[in-house]
């Protein structure tokens, strides 16, 4: 046997206990006049399940005059006791516990809310391996499954037990509604824990593979671009001559990119610098050739006038070879022989000329840097072809503060990203687990089937007016329950259905069967109770067809209670205002008072 409830506890600051002892495997009647707190248990034992809020219970007649709630839960593995104190005196984080099931004198704290919550955890038999397969706006996918996220099948209030819209308690609370989306298959048993970890890893799968398939685009679309950029940057460095020639691969133009943008720019104007090197001493040898040639012009010229002395020279020979015809008797020979030596020399001087030393010199040395000119062109030449736009070091300089810019960006880690691999990858783990879950779908559609087999079971004796010879369908995904006419040719919604007779015995159907499936499918997290707050609310009690519409109901849920005793038993709980007297001439053998009834001064706060 797993959860029921065995005691409801009220410390009343008058000093008083209040404990209703409740009775397993029946139908717990705990009745009244109004007013007396009945609709206030309810939300007491959920307040004592660890609900962060206390709505329901009343402030100013339960709240003010209690100072701690508590229950006393049979669990498979013995009785335990929990307490909260009062809501009014304020937010607290723990309360206590005893796993021996005692009931103290006057409840204090011994243990945290969250430690309780774990411990509360492994009563309701969750190992903490149960997690929720996909989030939403209030519940995290991969969260651990709670304990309460299973008491929405448990609580039926007044207002749910006849709402046309919804069949869940809360239904504005985002989070329960999330709660029930989420644990449904779980709370049936469609899934176990490790087919709650198969399905949430499946989800899981299938959200990267989405998020990789939308980023995959977006990758496509920018890799144009992106390509675009990255050419552009290096065709600029090309240009600058800071790069050679264009890389074949993304991955080397962005290397080298990365090492411009981090180098001095030095490293990057060598060749300006070298080409500015060869160029000034182009310039020197140009220099010096200038030099060497006026040189040998100069010198030329004055090798002229030496030819123009060797032609003034005849005359003087001529008297020479002629003087004693010419100038016989005279003395005059001597001086000549000295002018024509002196003439001479400067003949033999002028014929000699190319020989010079010195000529010799200039001109090998003008031969030598002619050649040096020669060759300091060739390289000059060369390394403007290599380099066809030398930049200078401001253009350099510009670029380099561009490029740091965008270098993070351009960068490995920036490179487009071929999602092909990765999601082939995810498609085959989404394939291996997808064998599971189809078992899982399979098994859903049978136990959705008997589901809603067990619901027309009790729709069959609790007629509903107007279609008693429809077929009711719930709906997973609306969490409502639609009716089927005239072997299929309609649908009615339920919101359509009308009557609050026609509602009850809708939820009640549902709320039955869905436990007896769960049990069937031995879900271990799923206590066995149900609350139902007033099962009377649609009638009047005074007329004999409101009546004997309430007494199918009554009838239903006795029986009910009977054929759950094969399957581990089941607890209902039913805050009602009919007397003990009505069910005991129904003969419902499974119908207990609670205390006693709750008339004139004697209430749930005494």
């Amino acid at each position: 046997m797993t959860i029921q409830i065995k005691n409801i506890l009220i410390w009343q600051k008058s000093g008083k206990l209040r404990n209703l002892e409740l009775y397993p495997n029946s139908v717990n009647v705990i009745t009244g006049e109004s007013g007396k707190g009945k609709s206030s248990i309810l939300h007491i034992i959920d307040y004592c399940l660890l609900s962060s809020k206390a709505d329901g219970i009343s402030k100013h007649n339960i709240d003010e005059k209690s100072s701690w709630y508590g229950l006393r839960l049979q669990t498979r593995n013995g009785d335990i006791t929990i307490a909260r104190p009062a809501y009014h005196i304020g937010e607290t984080t723990e309360g206590y516990f005893s796993d021996q099931g005692l009931i103290p004198e006057i409840p204090y704290n011994n243990m945290k809310v969250d430690t309780l919550k774990k411990v509360l955890d492994k009563s309701f038999g969750l190992d903490g391996e149960l997690k929720v397969p996909y989030g939403g706006r209030t519940i995290k996918a991969g969260s651990k499954v709670s304990f309460r996220s299973f008491l929405s099948y448990c609580y039926q209030d007044q207002n749910a037990l006849v709402a046309p819209g919804y069949l869940y308690n809360k239904p504005e609370d985002l989070k329960t509604i999330e709660r029930i989306e989420r644990t449904f298959r779980m709370a049936l048993g469609v899934v176990d824990s490790e087919g709650a970890i198969i399905t949430e890893r499946l989800e899981k799968l299938k959200r990267n593979r989405l998020s990789l398939e939308q980023r995959s685009e977006v990758m496509q679309n920018k890799q144009l671009h992106f390509q675009e950029d990255v050419e552009q940057l290096e065709q600029e460095a090309i240009s600058l001559g800071l790069l050679d020639k264009p890389s074949e691969y993304i991955k080397d133009t962005l290397s080298s990119l990365k090492s411009i943008a981090e180098s001095n720019i030095e490293e990057f104007s060598k060749a300006d610098i070298q080409l500015k090197d060869l160029e000034s001493k182009q310039l020197e040898l140009n220099r010096k050739l200038q030099q060497f040639k006026r040189f040998n012009e100069d010198f030329s010229k004055y090798q002229s006038l030496l030819k123009e002395s060797d032609d003034s020279i005849l005359p003087i020979k001529y008297i020479l070879d002629r003087y004693r015809e010419t100038l016989p008797g005279t003395n005059t020979s001597t001086l000549l022989l000295a002018l024509e030596e002196q003439l001479s020399a400067v003949k033999d001087s002028w014929k000699t000329r190319k020989k010079s030393p010195l000529y010799v010199d200039v001109n090998s040395k003008a031969k030598a840097l002619q050649k040096e000119l020669d060759d300091l062109k060739a390289k000059i030449s060369k390394l403007k072809s290599t380099n066809k736009s030398l930049s200078s070091p401001k253009d350099i300089y510009r670029y380099q503060g561009k490029l740091s810019v965008k270098v993070e960006l351009f960068s490995e880690r920036s490179i487009p990203i071929d999602y092909k691999e990765k999601l082939s990858e995810i498609d085959k783990k989404i394939e291996d687990l997808s064998g599971h879950v189809q078992n899982i779908e399979s098994k859903r559609e049978f136990v959705m089937g008997k589901l809603n087999r067990y619901i027309n079971l009790h729709l069959s004796r609790l007629k509903l007016k107007g279609y008693e010879n429809s077929q009711a369908v719930f709906l997973e995904k609306e969490r409502a329950i639609n009716l089927v006419l005239n072997e299929g040719e309609a649908i009615e919604k339920m919101i359509d259905i009308g009557s609050a007779s026609n509602y009850l015995y809708l939820h009640l159907s549902y709320f039955m069967a869905l436990h007896k499936v769960a049990r069937e499918n031995s879900v271990p997290w799923l206590a066995h109770f149900l609350v139902f707050d007033q099962v009377s609310t649609p009638y009047t009690l005074e007329n004999e067809d409101d009546i004997a519409s309430l007494d199918l109901a009554l009838r239903e849920i006795n029986m009910y209670v009977e054929k759950m005793k094969d399957k581990g038993g089941i607890q209902v709980i039913l805050m009602e205002h009919i007397h003990e007297a009505h069910w005991l001439n129904l003969k419902l053998s499974n119908f207990k008072l609670v205390d006693r009834e709750l008339v004139d001064d004697y209430g749930l706060i005494n």
